[in-house]
């Protein structure tokens, strides 16, 4: 039996690998590290000590928050490190319900609308404030994934505090139109002279998409560095100063008394650098790889015509996403058996494909459970060749050609 711990091994371990999961994860960016560097060794402060390596190190974390403000248009302390974009999406969802709830209105009082096509780390959310009392509405999308904005205008109450979707859909890379969102709730607010937040989790979109707050017309944005070439391990939740948010945990008053715990500051330097080499350039990322993401298109046509494509196939599109449906094959088998051949894809997100099973994202798109068991997802990075793109679907087309025989 195969064991790739042993040094019989070595072999195999050593064969290149095709590595087509960017969605999960992303290689942390040389100049990422360089600048992570120093606070990894010799700058080791804690940035709560009043000595001077401790507010070297602050300094470094105030520098940092200050760029990624800067970049996004809003004030230095409306931008809250974290451990990641789960943390926060709980921290900007949670925080939000609880600022509300603490101002004297009961749980039962307060909507909340999302959809059911969310990352876990949304969706799980929206579930555990339910269980408190809160009102979830769930406002349907199209079969492309993208939300019916009649549907969602006629979720609208007064009662209504929160709506919260993914900027880019991590499965099927449906970009949601932010700004129209953003307008149906802003017309309502107008007319009913109340406060909706809007939020959205923004962790696939900065290598390939503008983020800027005011930009999109959102009031919260989660961030993960680990998706744009950052280290993993450090997020952010960055708001509009006129969003009133509660800590959902406690300890010290880091992060403007939202997220205690001593920073991470090489990690958050990296976070801020990361995030400025992605936003400086989207347009030249979007471009180059939107003409491989064309050429896999063609591709998977040519040698696996039975493949469906799930999601939209237009600009409504992040540029490095394709989600397929093979009829016949085991999703999780051909991800293992790739995987074997030096090919790393996925079925769904990392998050979901911990509990196995079908993409909850293609069923509620598709109402098809065949179609929603049978999903592989292809995540293009900066550095994806289109040889690494013929040799994936090569491999693929020949473990369906097996299966089939």
């Amino acid at each position: 039996m195969f064991n790739p711990f042993t040094k019989k091994n070595e072999k195999f371990e050593a064969r290149p690998r095709t590595y087509l999961d960017h969605a999960s994860a992303t290689p942390m960016l040389p100049e990422v590290f360089t600048a992570m560097t120093p606070y990894l060794t010799e700058l080791f402060g804690n940035p709560g000590s009043i000595h001077t390596e401790g507010q070297t190190a602050k300094a470094a974390v105030t520098n940092a928050r200050t760029k990624v403000a800067r970049a996004l248009s809003v004030q230095p302390e409306c931008v809250t490190f974290t451990s990641g974009g789960t943390e926060s999406n709980n921290l900007g969802i949670i925080g939000v319900v609880k600022a509300r709830h603490e101002s004297g209105i009961p749980y039962e009082q307060i909507e909340i609308i999302t959809t059911l096509i969310e990352h876990p780390a949304t969706g799980k959310t929206f579930e555990y404030l339910g269980g408190l009392g809160v009102v979830v509405k769930y406002v349907p999308v199209d079969e492309g994934g993208q939300i019916i904005l009649s549907q969602l205008q006629a979720l609208l109450t007064p009662a209504t505090l929160l709506v919260s979707v993914a900027y880019v859909n991590s499965e099927i890379g449906v970009i949601q139109d932010i700004g129209a969102i953003s307008r149906v709730i802003s017309k309502y607010t107008k007319q009913q002279a109340i406060d909706i937040f809007l939020h959205i989790d923004a962790a696939q979109a900065p290598l390939w998409l503008p983020c800027e707050l005011s930009r999109l017309g959102c009031d919260l944005m989660s961030l993960d560095a680990g998706k744009f070439g950052g280290p993993k391990g450090v997020g952010a939740l960055v708001h509009q100063k006129r969003v009133p948010i509660s800590p959902i945990s406690f300890g010290g008053r880091q992060e403007q008394g939202l997220r205690p715990g001593t920073e991470s500051v090489a990690s958050i330097v990296g976070f801020a650098k990361a995030f400025e080499l992605a936003q400086s350039s989207w347009q030249s990322n979007a471009e180059k790889v939107g003409a491989l993401q064309q050429y896999f298109y063609q591709k998977l046509s040519e040698l696996i015509p039975t493949a469906v494509i799930n999601g939209v196939v237009s600009d409504a599109r992040v540029v490095n996403n394709i989600n397929v449906s093979i009829p016949g094959i085991d999703s999780e088998f051909a991800v293992v058996t790739l995987d074997v051949a030096g090919i790393a894809i996925s079925t769904k997100s990392a998050c979901s494909s911990a509990g196995g099973g079908a993409s909850q994202v293609v069923q509620t798109i598709t109402n098809d459970t065949a179609r929603a068991s049978t999903t592989l997802r292809f995540s293009l990075g900066l550095q994806t060749s289109t040889q690494d793109i013929d040799r994936a679907l090569t491999e693929l087309a020949h473990h369906v050609a097996k299966i089939r025989a």
